[in-house]
């Protein structure tokens, strides 16, 4: 085996171990209680935080071995977002599509508002969709991630 192929199949066994991880968080949201006291929102809450968490160590395995570094500046995780629906010519396709980066944006705004906000704000009715489309975003963003890696090792 060459090096190089050595390298790519190392990180695609990383990211098949965090998919994996994603699979978990799917099915602790799905058997989550529904209650709308403080301590269930915060359990609910902390799932989708760690959903997001999840994708993002995908998105920056990737920036760091193939796209040479993360982006840099105060909205780096936006820009990681959007760079991983951009196909870079010469380098690699896009790993994700723009309709899959708009949903994942939904996900980073409320990790966002989870890290700065008092766990007592959250509000169920504002949780609750992005709750109800984590499943079919989780199935979409492992399609596409798989493919990506199918481009990657040359499958």
């Amino acid at each position: 085996m060459k090096p190089d192929e050595a390298f790519v199949r190392r990180l695609a066994a990383e990211i098949e171990d965090e998919l994996e991880s994603l699979e978990l968080l799917r099915e602790q949201s799905a058997k989550a209680p529904q209650g709308e006291d403080t301590f269930t929102l915060r359990a609910r809450g902390s799932i989708l935080h760690d959903f997001y968490n999840g994708v993002e160590r995908v998105f920056t395995r990737i920036a760091e071995e193939l796209n040479g570094g993360l982006p840099q500046g105060e909205r780096w995780h936006q820009q990681l977002l959007r760079d991983m629906s951009l196909e870079i010519p010469g380098v690699r396709p896009a790993v994700i599509d723009a309709q899959l980066a708009n949903s994942l944006g939904e996900y980073l705004r409320f990790r966002h508002l989870f890290r700065n906000v008092y766990g007592f704000v959250l509000e169920a009715e504002r949780m609750r969709p992005i709750e109800e489309r984590l499943s079919g975003v989780l199935v979409a963003f492992r399609g596409q991630v798989r493919a990506f890696l199918s481009w990657a090792v040359g499958d």
